[in-house]
């Protein structure tokens, strides 16, 4: 067969149609708008309507960030938290040791219901730099609890009062985010004055009988919710 018999191929044409304002709708709401929407379900923000505390995910804590204001010049330490969990309560203790040995041990905040509800609120810990004074404010969906204590019966001095003294102290979340176990210590403040003051990343060494020995006071606060 020669070339001249055979057949052409047949052409190939293409329809370009132009894209459909409802398909480039869609895919902007599977592209973006679903994560955004899943990222306020998962922290409680709006459009979801809820006594929840906006920001943090259920059942946990989160620290808030504390600038750089006027607290700061009235407080040797401070923290700022905020939470969303169901609990039958919500309890704030303060331990207090000397050489090891636990003096005081005491409940400084406390919230409790009956059956289990909702906790959504704040919680605000700080010592002040002129008085020495421990206050605790627990607040959860119109209900609070707060407290002062004197933390100068225990022997604590304000940080420019007494600067020759050893200090080191621990007062955040890791990652300023945690989620709350139930019936386990959350710690919120770990300071230690005067002695062989160390600081570890894990509470449990701080807590250890062999550290608390080498530190002459230990103030610690923590969270136990239940």
């Amino acid at each position: 067969m020669t070339a001249k018999n055979q057949k052409a191929p047949d052409t190939v044409k293409t329809l370009i149609r132009p894209r459909n304002p409802f398909q480039i709708f869609f895919a902007f709401l599977l592209v973006i708008g679903l994560p955004t929407m899943l990222y306020c379900y998962y922290y409680n923000y709006s459009p979801f309507p809820s006594k929840k505390v906006a920001g943090v995910p259920n059942n946990h804590l989160v620290q808030l960030e504390n600038p750089m204001d006027l607290s700061s010049l009235l407080l040797d330490f401070g923290s700022q938290l905020k939470f969303n969990t169901v609990a039958e309560s919500m309890t704030v203790y303060f331990d207090y040791y000397q050489k090891g040995e636990i003096k005081e041990h005491k409940i400084v905040a406390s919230l409790i219901t009956e059956p289990r509800s909702d906790y959504n609120g704040y919680l605000n810990i700080g010592i002040t730099k002129s008085d020495s004074l421990l206050f605790v404010d627990l607040f959860s969906n119109g209900s609070s609890s707060n407290t002062m204590t004197d933390l100068s019966k225990f022997h604590y001095t304000s940080l420019g009062e007494d600067s020759l003294s050893p200090t080191g102290a621990s007062t955040s979340i890791p990652n300023n985010e945690l989620n709350i176990e139930k019936k386990q210590e959350i710690p919120l403040f770990y300071i230690a004055k005067g002695g062989d003051v160390k600081l570890y990343a894990e509470m449990e060494n701080n807590l250890s009988e062999e550290n608390l020995k080498s530190v002459e006071n230990v103030y610690y606060i923590y969270l136990i919710v239940e």
